[in-house]
């Protein structure tokens, strides 16, 4: 039988990373009564975590009486696409094949461009296991914020690997009516009311795979950017969107390991992110130069925050980790909302 080709949801959430409990949510903001839900994921990869690598989680997400196969791409900034079929029915302890009706073909993925025209997609899916799976508690609820909907889901449990297991603490925004984009101002008031929290870019698909695999991602280094002028602005956003998320991910591995580890890697970082901004945009006057101060401002903060050489009577400094939360955070925000005023800009579509 043929189906007609699915049609993705379309997700965008973002993420903060602490030490959270109900009742610290519940003091901050008047919410509605929580519902809870107790939810088992299964993520599934080859041997060499081919999807995972690409962005690509493909998971079996059981909740309640219900058991869902579920595809996710992700697409940066906090938005991924997103299909589901429904499996309750024929659920079985062994993975499934990939051949259900809710589930994009190959074809149609490369189609679209969410795959690699020589990604063998088919073949990795046929040839997946179990690779870790998590188990959570999460409490939600509904918020109106202005004339926005948004759901707040408050996630505490493991992410299990063979006789391992990692705490997951974390708190997920996710959009049901956003028409205004008010997503990151209303993220940027509640991580104002949870000072001991930060932005986190990280998936648990991200987090998971990594665990497994006890390996940390590999990213090729931008060369130094032309101006703007001299390539087109469809391009300079490409490299800017990707300088974004080689940031996040350092920096959020940065935050989630105390300021102990991948310095190196998130300076680079940072003075890439420095250039491309100072030589792709600031001698343009179509760009708003406040919003690049702000960023400049916050690439500086950190800088000096991350310092692992500043020593005082032989004995180096400590990091102060809310600092580096704040700073992390502000920097992380005021780069999307920097990617959100290029998404708008016409001109990035040459």
């Amino acid at each position: 039988m043929k189906y007609p080709t699915p049609k993705p949801f379309v997700e965008r959430e973002l993420r903060l990373s602490g030490k959270f409990s109900n009742e610290m949510l519940i003091n901050i903001s008047n919410l509605d009564e929580p519902i809870k839900t107790k939810i088992v994921t299964q993520y599934y990869d080859d041997s060499n975590y081919n999807l995972l690598k690409n962005g690509i989680a493909l998971r079996k997400r059981s909740e309640k009486k219900s058991t869902l196969l579920e595809l996710k791409i992700d697409r940066g900034l906090g938005k991924s696409l997103e299909w589901a079929s429904d499996i309750t029915k024929n659920n079985s302890q062994d993975f499934i094949h990939y051949n259900f009706k809710g589930l994009p073909c190959e074809g149609t993925l490369k189609e679209k461009r969410l795959v690699p025209q020589r990604f063998p997609f088919q073949k990795i899916v046929k040839q997946s296991n179990e690779v870790f799976q998590t188990d959570v508690l999460r409490t939600k609820w509904t918020v109106t914020y202005k004339d926005s909907i948004f759901t707040i889901c408050f996630d505490e449990g493991k992410i299990l690997c063979q006789t391992r297991e990692q705490l997951i603490n974390e708190i997920e925004i996710e959009i049901q009516r956003d028409e205004n984009n008010l997503l990151l101002e209303f993220f940027g008031n509640l991580w104002a009311k949870l000072p001991k929290s930060f932005y986190q870019g990280r998936s648990k698909a991200l987090r998971g795979f990594e665990f497994r695999a006890n390996q940390k991602l590999t990213f090729q280094v931008l060369k130094k950017p032309k101006t703007i002028s001299a390539i087109s602005f469809k391009k300079i956003r490409t490299e800017l969107l990707s300088s974004i998320a080689v940031l996040d991910y350092f920096s959020c591995l940065f935050c989630e390991n105390g300021g102990k580890s991948s310095v190196n890697c998130l300076r680079n970082s940072l003075l890439e992110m420095k250039t491309l901004l100072l030589f792709g945009f600031k001698k343009s006057s179509i760009f708003n130069k406040k919003q690049l101060r702000s960023i400049i401002k916050n690439i500086h903060r950190m800088e000096m925050i991350i310092s692992p050489t500043e020593k005082k009577r032989n004995i180096r400094h400590i990091v102060n980790i809310f600092q580096l939360y704040k700073s992390h955070t502000d920097l992380l925000l005021s780069l999307h909302n920097f990617a959100e005023t290029l998404n708008k800009f016409s001109g990035l579509k040459r």
